[in-house]
């Protein structure tokens, strides 16, 4: 039986297309026509710049949380600052949370409506409930901070010290027990509710979770170093600054490790990230892991305030920059039909692009037999 060197002509040509030639020019062609008519087979995301910010001071708060209650229960006196700003940061950053992901769901409702139902293996399940549990730890913490502090007069003081003496152990069970636990899922699964869809930049990127634990914790420690810097009477970092510059240093590094392996990863898929309008984000994302140490460590003169200032600044733009970048990308990503197909395929991007190659050869041959 004699292969047709081409199907059809015209129209019918476009729609199904194709050389049934096995030259690589056939077969190039076949893998780069992805989608009917190029169209893609996905819904592009519809978040903007809510989830974005919500990824993001959801992140800082939670690592500010942690660092807090690390120091609060290992760090002695010396830590004292790390334990009041680091909650002062965690509150403030978490206030937002709540109506972010609210105004993007659309209505209150909405949001109440997922908290009548629990469903471990949904990562937006888990993350509501863990950001309202998360929400009244960090919130109790607050009031236990505000209640210690020096505003109150010394009859005030005793009173509060008493009652908190007898409900200390329900406070430890509520800030420890229960907000470090709802911390570490708000700091972490972000990146697993991403990576479980399936928009190409995303889908099956193990790297998205890591990378968005570190830039959590390190902006959440360049955000007390701030606070600690603003408030010291000298111009000498205390030996809390100090600790916080090597927890930040350790999340810069594993915050670059992640976002190289990530990239590599995606392959192609995370084109949208390095091409394009949303290349400059990735970008500052990447130089602000670089450029806080170079302040810190190359600059001539000692440690002083504002090189404090500027490297907290710069560390926090860029982990802002990484989830709008990431964030974003989704859209461009989802609109792209050969992405879309690829992402579908086997998750090694060479893998995906041989085995379209091969399904689109397939295909070819059992329409031309029909045919015939």
């Amino acid at each position: 039986m004699k292969r047709p060197g081409l199907i059809e002509t015209g129209r019918n040509s476009r729609a199904i297309g194709r050389r049934d030639d096995r030259s690589p020019q056939g077969e190039d062609r076949d893998a780069e026509e992805a989608g009917y008519y190029d169209l893609s087979m996905l819904k592009p995301p519809v978040w903007k710049w809510e989830i974005a910010s919500y990824f993001f001071l959801g992140g800082l708060s939670a690592g500010a949380y942690l660092l807090s209650r690390l120091a609060a229960r290992f760090g002695g006196r010396s830590m004292e600052g790390v334990r009041s700003v680091g909650t002062a940061v965690a509150a403030i950053a978490a206030l937002p949370c709540a109506p972010l992901l609210i105004k993007d769901l659309g209505h209150m409702s909405r949001f109440h409506h997922m908290l009548r139902v629990v469903k471990p293996e949904s990562p937006m399940s888990v993350g509501t409930w863990a950001l309202t549990v998360y929400s009244a730890a960090v919130a109790l913490s607050a009031v236990q901070e505000w209640l210690g502090s020096e505003s109150l007069d010394g009859a005030a003081k005793r009173r509060i010290a008493a009652a908190l003496e007898r409900g200390r152990p329900i406070m430890v069970t509520a800030l420890d027990g229960a907000g470090i636990p709802a911390a570490l899922v708000m700091i972490s699964y972000t990146g697993v509710l991403v990576s479980c869809t399936a928009i190409p930049a995303w889908s099956r990127q193990a790297w998205l979770s890591p990378l968005f634990v570190a830039s959590g914790m390190s902006t959440a420690a360049a955000s007390i170093q701030l606070g600690l810097a603003a408030t010291r009477e000298g111009e000498e970092p205390t030996a809390a600054e100090a600790a916080l510059e090597k927890i930040e240093s350790v999340a810069r590094l594993a915050e670059a490790v992640s976002l190289g392996g990530y990239l590599r990863s995606a392959g192609p898929l995370a084109r949208p990230l390095t091409h394009g309008k949303l290349a400059h984000h990735t970008l500052l994302a990447a130089a602000a892991l670089a450029i806080p140490e170079a302040i810190h460590h190359l600059l001539p003169g000692k440690p002083s305030r504002w090189k404090t200032y500027l490297a907290a600044g710069i560390t926090l733009a860029g982990g802002m920059s990484l989830r709008w970048a990431v964030v974003h990308a989704g859209r461009e990503s989802a609109n792209d039909p050969h992405a879309a197909r690829q992402a579908s395929g086997p998750s090694h991007p060479e893998q995906g692009r041989l085995s379209l190659r091969e399904s689109s050869a397939d295909r070819l041959l059992s329409r031309s037999e029909r045919r015939l």
